[in-house]
């Protein structure tokens, strides 16, 4: 495919950041200088046929890989996508040009439009940053054409009007926007773009020269000024290396670790508010405190996971024998659950997820074990006895997605462990740890990069590994029967 368009335009962009996600080669061909050359750009060329109008090429283009889920998963994600797409369009970057156009010398500046234009933008941004509050991307789980419009119209005033004073009452904006370019695929096309800063590399922002010129100041004077500034600057780094070691022995502090990790807690945290927890149960989540104590020590400059001097290797040990406990305690639970649900609805499988394990794979089977352990009767606290009933259960760390499959030997000759799982992880891009007919371990591994996050794989997962059962004929589907019952998490008492 060949996109015709102004390489530096950022409806281009919009459309190159679509095409990086989904990803797709699109030439984009230099400007022609045949002068009888008719015709509008954006022009995307395709082997079927020319599409015009750049909003148009970006839902065709998100469009083309339904896996990569641009458009959204469902009917109703895929309206909600284009309600924002409107909104991107007519709400947001009809006045933001009006503002910024003139700085960029495009047209003549009206003071009274760029004066209703700025109160256009910021109404704009309240919406945004409302619906962001609760929300990590405009529109589900996971980066849609939405998240792309809006970055791409908003970046054309970063570093020209939009500073840190204007971005200040946005705070949920700003987190999503700095959340959208740490992805790969925008900041290779957008460049690096800071709030209140310039755009650097690709990004969209006009020249300096270009804002300063429409207010007729000397060119002269400012480049004094800024001397004066920078000159102390230059030696302020040797008087604060030391200080920027953190205390303790640590090392050099890894930011964009740092960063990473906040944002895999304002994700999970959010998701838990989704599910109807709040406030204490929130921070006192498994999963939670787990990423905290990782921030703390990312913080503090230390290596993660690493056990320390002073006896520092001993807690681990000990505050790992303790989880241990608890990760038992869980799984023989779930188990009785388990078993007392699939006796109800006739099942032979289950898919469930889990909050102790907190994406430890050898806690994962420990659980599993604890699982299908024999049930006493006689015991006033049953656990297990769901080792007739096959499974795979998933725990979402904060580093990777732990999965482990079951099937007993009972049900081998239609299903395996290790066959249900490879598909699972080749589908999501994980790995199989090892595995036999019976019982197999894998795990799909946090890369911010491909925007892949544990916490968001888990419940596609889950969905995933029903759907093949279903296709095997070994799942009720509950379209075939309105007397089948399929059961989930919900349906487990917490």
């Amino acid at each position: 495919m060949k996109l015709y368009a102004h390489p530096d335009n950022y409806k281009t962009k919009k459309i190159l950041i679509c095409a990086s996600y989904a990803q797709l080669q699109i030439d984009t061909p230099a400007k022609s200088d045949d002068k009888t050359a008719i015709g509008k750009i954006p022009v995307l060329e395709t082997d079927h046929g020319c599409i015009f109008a750049s909003t148009a090429i970006a839902r065709y283009v998100s469009r083309i890989r339904r896996d990569v889920g641009l458009y959204g998963n469902n009917l109703i994600e895929n309206g909600m996508v284009d309600s924002w797409v409107e909104f991107s369009t007519h709400e947001l970057e009809v006045p933001l040009c009006t503002w910024v156009y003139p700085l960029m010398g495009i047209f003549e500046e009206v003071p009274e439009a760029t004066k209703q234009a700025k109160a256009d933008v910021t109404k704009a941004f309240t919406v945004l940053n409302n619906h962001l509050l609760h929300n990590t991307y405009m529109v589900g789980h996971q980066m849609t054409l939405a998240d792309i419009s809006i970055v791409a119209s908003i970046s054309i005033g970063m570093g020209l009007v939009f500073d840190a004073a204007f971005c200040q009452p946005f705070p949920n904006l700003v987190r999503w926007f700095n959340t959208c370019m740490a992805q790969a695929e925008f900041s290779k096309i957008l460049g690096k773009i800071e709030i209140g800063g310039a755009a650097k590399g690709k990004g969209g922002a006009a020249p300096k020269k270009e804002q300063a010129s429409p207010k007729g100041s000397p060119k002269a004077a400012p480049k004094k000024e800024e001397k004066k500034k920078e000159a102390p600057k230059k030696e302020a780094p040797k008087k604060d290396a030391a200080p920027a070691k953190p205390a303790g022995g640590g090392g050099a502090v890894d930011q964009a670790a740092v960063d990473a990790c906040g944002n895999e807690i304002r994700v999970l945290k959010e998701k838990l508010k989704a599910e109807g927890l709040s406030g204490k149960k929130i921070n006192d989540h498994a999963e939670v405190k787990t990423l905290v104590e990782k921030l703390s020590k990312l913080k503090a400059g230390e290596a993660v996971g690493g056990g320390g001097g002073g006896g520092g290797g001993d807690k681990a040990a000990e505050d790992r024998k303790k989880q241990m406990k608890k990760v038992i305690k869980e799984g023989g639970k779930r188990g009785v659950e388990i078993e007392g649900a699939a006796d109800m609805g006739g099942l032979q499988y289950f898919c469930t997820s889990l909050e102790e394990v907190q994406g430890d794979l050898e806690f994962i089977e420990k659980s599993m074990e604890a699982m299908n352990a024999k049930s006493d009767p006689t015991e006033e606290e049953r656990k297990g006895g769901s080792g007739a009933i096959g499974k795979m259960i998933f725990s979402a760390g904060p580093d990777k997605l732990a999965i482990c499959a079951y099937v007993p030997d009972a049900l081998t000759k239609d299903n395996q462990a290790d066959v249900w799982l490879k598909h699972i992880l080749t589908t999501f891009g994980g790995e199989v740890v090892k595995g036999t007919k019976g019982v197999a371990v894998g795990k799909i591994m946090l890369n911010g990069d491909k925007n892949i996050f544990p916490l968001k794989l888990k419940e596609p997962c889950i969905t995933e590994a029903i759907s093949y059962l279903k296709k095997k004929g070994l799942f009720p589907d509950k379209d075939d029967s309105d007397d089948d019952y399929v059961f989930g998490d919900d349906d487990f008492p917490s």
